[in-house]
């Protein structure tokens, strides 16, 4: 049910850097490859290199505006770190210069000035310089990575077989909610909203508030108002994760999840425009047509 449109600012992995002096100190210092850094949190234990799995997470700012944050997409990026080479700051990348100078535990600002070229290529004209403000939460050799990434599929699969089980038992709730909608049985604890967007909470959370910019996982059943089945995440064995109000889901979806909590579990029923549309989207939902989603929030993250 996405709406393939996502916000990326491509971060390559081709080089790095060293400091021209010892690592630490709040003063701004140049790196390897020209890049002013700061370092904002500086924890003892050794750099990372080259070879090493590191784990990460980032956020863009220029100025006070935030440009992107890497927890829209995924808790944590985890890569391996390439050779340090010395290269023209045209084609170095700031996010790799940074992660070199840093050791479990630190936080770095690296700042890029941009180009006309730079600036064409992610899109944004206005903007004359960008801050990476890098986290580097872990460092693992490959045995701790590979270990790392068995026991993720281990618990993924796991997840999966669970939510596969209840595929049957979520369709029938869901077409009792419809059939109880129809009838107006919910109508009493039913909240409209200006859009025209309407939702029913079956069950509150307790967790935080899904709000705009935080990554949100997600289960769902989704149907069109004649009670036909169109798409569903416990089928697939899979929740649905999107960066909330980034417009990688249709604007029900991004209105809607945020009226809620971790936890929460909620029927959204979507009015056309802030679905597909005029247009629908051939062959599964057809033009103009109204939208009934049963939601489960599962985390909210920042």
């Amino acid at each position: 049910m996405k709406k393939l449109f996502v916000l990326f600012l491509m971060i390559a992995v081709t080089s790095a850097l060293l400091f021209n002096a010892c690592k630490g100190g709040s003063a701004k210092k140049k790196s390897l490859n020209g890049f002013d850094v700061s370092m904002l949190k500086d924890e003892a234990g050794d750099l990372a290199k080259e070879g090493d799995y590191v784990y990460f997470r980032y956020y863009v700012k220029s100025k006070d505006s935030l440009i992107f944050a890497s927890n829209m997409q995924t808790p944590v990026i985890k890569f391996k770190l390439p050779k340090i080479e010395k290269t023209d700051i045209k084609n170095a990348q700031p996010i790799t210069d940074a992660l070199h100078l840093m050791s479990k535990g630190d936080s770095i600002i690296v700042s890029q000035v941009l180009d006309d070229n730079m600036k064409k290529s992610i899109g944004i004209p206005g903007i004359e310089m960008l801050d990476f403000h890098v986290v580097l939460v872990d460092i693992k050799d490959e045995a701790g990575y590979n270990a790392d990434m068995e026991a993720d599929k281990k618990a993924n699969e796991e997840k999966a077989m669970e939510s596969k089980g209840k595929a049957d038992e979520i369709a029938e709730k869901a077409k009792q909610i419809l059939a109880d909608y129809k009838a107006k049985k919910l109508d009493d604890k039913m909240v409209t909203l200006a859009s025209g967007l309407k939702y029913y909470v079956h069950e509150a959370g307790t967790g935080p508030k899904a709000e705009n910019g935080k990554r949100v996982s997600v289960n769902y059943y989704g149907m069109l108002m004649d009670g036909k089945h169109f798409d569903d995440s416990w089928s697939r064995g899979q929740e649905f994760v999107f960066g909330l109000g980034a417009g990688q889901v249709i604007k029900g979806w991004d209105e809607g999840v945020a009226s809620l909590t971790e936890g929460t579990k909620a029927t959204l029923f979507i009015p056309s425009a802030l679905g597909y549309g005029a247009q629908g989207s051939p062959p599964v939902i057809p033009e103009n047509a109204d939208l009934m989603f049963y939601i489960e929030v599962g985390k909210v993250n920042q």
